[in-house]
Parts: structure tokens; sequence; C-alpha cells
């Protein structure tokens, strides 16, 4: 697996933006980076979610089995490994819809219960940019 190690000083770095510099590095080096696990060490969190597993290396372990050929770490808090998704095989007629709110915030929708593509609502939708993959809020 290639390993990336950024070190960013001077600017208060979260989730979000490691996972915004983390594709921006991963795009030089696959035709389509794909996220297949990431994982946050101060929040002590990972994707995917398994139960009982250790937040410091199941995370790494899932994405070496699922494909994953490149590790992005930034500040030695979160790590993304990315897999070249330029060759997975496409849903052809996929229930689910890709939907970004008026925030920008990216979100998995069920289409056929999604009532307005502009406004994703919990009954349809999964936001998906963020550590926290809970159900929406309507607000």
């Amino acid at each position: 697996m290639k390993e990336i190690y950024l070190r960013v000083q001077g600017i208060d770095m979260d989730f979000r933006k490691a996972n915004v510099l983390a594709r921006s590095v991963a795009a030089f080096f696959e035709k389509e980076p794909a996220v297949v696990a990431w994982h946050d060490a101060a929040r002590r969190q990972m994707s995917p979610v398994i139960e009982g597993a250790d937040t410091r290396s199941r995370w790494r372990d899932y994405g070496k089995a699922y494909g994953g050929d490149l590790n992005v770490s930034v500040n030695d808090d979160y790590d993304f490994i990315f897999a070249d998704s330029s060759d997975f095989q496409g849903l052809e007629h996929s229930p689910y819809v890709a939907v970004r709110d008026k925030q920008g915030h990216e979100y998995l929708c069920l289409a056929e219960s999604l009532r307005d593509p502009n406004n994703p609502h919990e009954e349809a939708c999964f936001r998906i940019d963020e550590p926290e993959h809970s159900a929406l809020h309507e607000g």
C-alpha cells in the first residue's frame, strides 16, 4: 500500500478539512479515487463501523482487504484509504441517488422516497460526508 503522510500547521484541522485534503491528494495517484475506509483517531471512530473492532487498526485491515492501495494520513489524526474505482462495476439501475443540500453536504437517498431533490430528509436519506453517519434532522 502506498502511504502519504501530511503534516498541516497553522490550520485548525477537523475531519471535514482532512477529508477534502486527502481526496485532493488521492486524485494525483488514482484515476478515480474512492474512500474504502477512514479513521478519526481523536474521536475513536472509523468506517466501516465494525462492532467490537480495534479502532486503531481494523479500518486499515478492512481497507486493504477491499482494494485500498493508498493511505493518506493527515497530522496522524485522520486516515483515509483509497481504491481506484475506475474498474469498479457500476449499478445500472440503482434505487439510490446522491444528493447535495444547499450547504453542500452529501447524502445517499432512496430515490422513490425523496420528495424534493434539493431537500434531503431523514425518511429517505443519510448524510455521507461526515463521520457521524446519523439520520437527518429537517431544518
